[in-house]
């Protein structure tokens, strides 16, 4: 917790592209709020640490991330990349802005001077001017790997910006995850919080890490009264990203009702968007008899809609 403030009053689960929107919008519609990041896409990369889901909710809610790529500091400049292929002797798949270069050497040289990641991301949010807390889900490192049907195992930021997501996958999995445990700020926001929303991430690559660290699932069952989940899928389709490939990998039905049945253990609250009503209700919610559904307009394609989404979650559960 930050020092000296209270607990936020809503807290996020979150990815990074897929959710930094809403978390975004509820921070400028409700302000006392609380983000636990995703930190499975965290590699060292060039002898650096690099947590690409912490630093886009960073930058998204300190109205520096490049809004148009989703991802990366404004305005960047990649003199330092475009050197680095030009000398062609290291691959430079990994977009490294200049400026954001800067955040992954000033992490790096905190967690070599003995702080770790939740201390690191609070100094980062509060020099970016973020006056909530911003809490790694752990502490430990473990990466979302991906095994492809060629046998070969590789991080998922490999997998997803090297290689484009084009090669078929037969199994996602979070290597060393039985060595985690959640940060002990994270386990507090989650009891404290009197809201918790499941942003609309990819589930296997940004939500399901989260859940999969040891303990996380009996925390969040407990709490699952107060957990609302918005969907990531729009007419049985990934609104963004590639959702609906990373749910045929792990054996999960990639529609509206793979995606009920993922996170139906760990709440009691569901948003879909309005198009989706009918085929829920009249195929699938009586299945779910414990799931209560709610439909609205969870498309956020502007910062109006971002608003909009905020304020229905904040009217309907807070």
């Amino acid at each position: 917790m930050l020092k000296g403030k209270h607990p936020p009053l809503i807290t996020i689960l979150s990815g990074g592209t897929g959710s930094v929107k809403l978390v975004r919008g509820l921070y400028n519609q409700f302000k006392d709020i609380g983000v636990i990041s995703n930190v499975a896409d965290n590699f060292w990369h060039y002898g650096l640490y690099i947590c690409p889901d912490i630093d886009t909710i960073i930058y998204g809610l300190s109205n520096n991330l490049d809004k148009n790529k989703g991802w990366g500091f404004k305005k960047d400049t990649f003199n330092f990349l475009n050197h680095m292929k030009s000398l062609g002797i290291m691959d430079t798949w990994f977009n490294l802005g200049d400026k954001d270069l800067t955040t992954h050497v000033i992490r790096t040289n905190l967690l070599k001077s003995g702080k770790n990641l939740s201390e690191i991301t609070n100094i980062l949010s509060q020099k970016y001017g973020l006056p909530i807390p911003i809490i790694p889900a752990s502490d430990d490192h473990y990466e979302t790997n991906m095994l492809t049907n060629d046998n070969r195992i590789m991080h998922l930021q490999e997998y997803w910006i090297k290689y484009r997501g084009l090669i078929p996958l037969k199994d996602v999995f979070y290597k060393d995850i039985k060595k985690v445990k959640p940060s002990f700020k994270c386990s507090q926001i989650l009891e404290e919080s009197k809201l918790i929303v499941i942003a609309p991430g990819n589930p296997i690559s940004s939500i399901g890490p989260i859940m999969e660290i040891p303990g996380m699932k009996s925390i969040l069952h407990k709490f699952r009264n107060k957990i609302v989940m918005v969907s990531p899928l729009i007419s049985n389709k990934a609104i963004s990203g590639p959702s609906e490939n990373y749910l045929k990998a792990k054996n999960i039905q990639p529609d509206l009702k793979g995606v009920i049945n993922f996170y139906s253990k760990i709440t009691t609250n569901m948003i879909f968007d309005k198009v989706d009503k009918i085929e829920i209700e009249e195929k699938i919610k009586s299945i779910y008899p414990q799931i209560n559904f709610y439909f609205t307009d969870i498309i956020m394609n502007n910062f109006k809609k971002e608003l909009s989404l905020a304020r229905y979650i904040v009217s309907e559960f807070y």
